[in-house]
């Protein structure tokens, strides 16, 4: 292949935000000066699949840059923790370097962590839902950030669902590190379009940029998971409706090899629920099939439950589908019930996680999820 071949391919592949940084020589001499911070886990890599951690620390170091100080948000810089599990400071095994944690740890002492620092880059994956918390941590870091007149970069993402939107804005009194935008449930933005938004107010205080990404739903070399529990493209595709399941007794399969992508529970009708959710397909884009699972609650017993199949469809609705599966679901399952809020007794956590309640009374007064999407419509 040829020199020029060669950088035709390379502009065939999509490009991050991450390789458009790392390849402005200007921008990398200019911060190779300054004591930097990286906000970012190990599912972000350029495009020859290289960590963010490695790449920017390996870049400036190429122009004498001082050593990186290292954050990221929760499941931990390795992505080993589990769904709101405290993430404790740790070491980068890639480079050796220090990593204060932003979920349940440095985010109570941003002037603290950020003290010294001179600019802050962010490398993110979102996956396009409003209750995935990789955004909301970095909107609230960089505001932190520009407050005290550090410089703030965006290296931006594709959103992996693309602009489609879905769902309601958020009820100012729920706002929380699940509902901290005020954009529609599936918001069809990116990470950086997000952060973008939530800082708007703060960035005359210091230098605000963000290197675009290209568009591209096909990750070149493979699915990256963006966190444990999303191991597979369906799991995404599946998210904004099966994650209303984590505020029910209802299993969405986490920890089973179809996280995200299952609903299961003991005495679960899961022959009529697979077909509830055929006679859907045309509206949502999904199929499903019965299946049990071996897991908890039941240890060691089956528990019946359904796989689901998302279907890239001009109709694939993933929002509009979970409802109707709340809906089935406490019409269907006697033994149907929402999980309190955190250590409260009156608090519903689909409240906090969806950051409204009328989602919740509408289905409990019996309204048809039909009618409840079309009120929000």
């Amino acid at each position: 292949m040829t020199g020029t071949d060669s950088r035709a391919e390379n502009r065939k592949r999509a490009l991050s935000g991450l390789d458009r940084l790392v390849s402005d020589a200007l921008m990398i001499r200019r911060l190779a000066t300054r004591q930097v911070g990286l906000l970012t886990n190990h599912a972000c890599t350029t495009v020859d699949q290289v960590p963010a951690t490695l790449a920017i620390q390996q870049s400036l170091a190429t122009h004498g840059g001082s050593i990186l100080r290292l954050f990221t948000p929760e499941h931990g810089m390795r992505l080993s923790a589990g769904a709101g599990e405290a993430v404790s400071n740790s070491e980068d095994p890639l480079t050796g370097l220090r990593v204060h944690s932003l979920y349940e740890g440095a985010e109570n002492n941003a002037g603290a962590v950020l003290e010294g620092l001179d600019a802050l880059i962010i490398d993110l994956r979102d996956v396009g839902v409003r209750c995935y918390t990789y955004a909301a941590t970095a909107a609230r870091f960089a505001n932190a950030a520009l407050e005290r007149h550090i410089e703030v970069i965006v290296c931006d993402r594709a959103n992996p669902l693309g602009p489609m939107t879905e769902g309601p804005r958020p009820e100012p009194e729920h706002k929380s590190l699940l509902a901290y935008f005020d954009v529609p449930f599936v918001h069809g933005r990116t990470i950086g379009e997000l952060i973008a938004l939530a800082v708007a107010p703060m960035i005359t205080q210091a230098p605000f940029a963000v290197y675009p990404a290209d568009v591209s739903l096909q990750p070149p070399l493979g699915w990256i998971p963006p966190s444990p529990a999303l191991s597979h493209p369906d799991a995404v595709a599946a998210y904004a409706g099966l994650v209303l399941l984590e505020a029910t007794n209802v299993s969405e399969g986490r920890g089973t090899s179809v996280s995200f992508r299952a609903a299961a529970a003991p005495g679960l009708d899961a022959d009529a629920l697979a077909r509830a959710v055929n006679d859907w397909t045309t509206g949502f884009g999904a199929a499903a099939g019965e299946v049990f699972f071996t897991r908890p609650p039941a240890v060691g017993q089956p528990v019946p439950g359904i796989t689901v199949w998302p279907k890239r469809a001009p109709h694939h609705e993933p929002f509009a589908f979970g409802v109707h599966l709340l809906a089935w679901l406490m019409e269907n399952y006697a033994d149907f019930a929402w999980l309190p809020a955190g250590g409260s007794k009156s608090d519903k956590a689909i409240d906090v996680l969806f950051g409204r309640s009328d989602l919740r009374t509408q289905l409990e007064a019996g309204k048809s999820a039909d009618a409840i999407l079309r009120g929000w419509r």
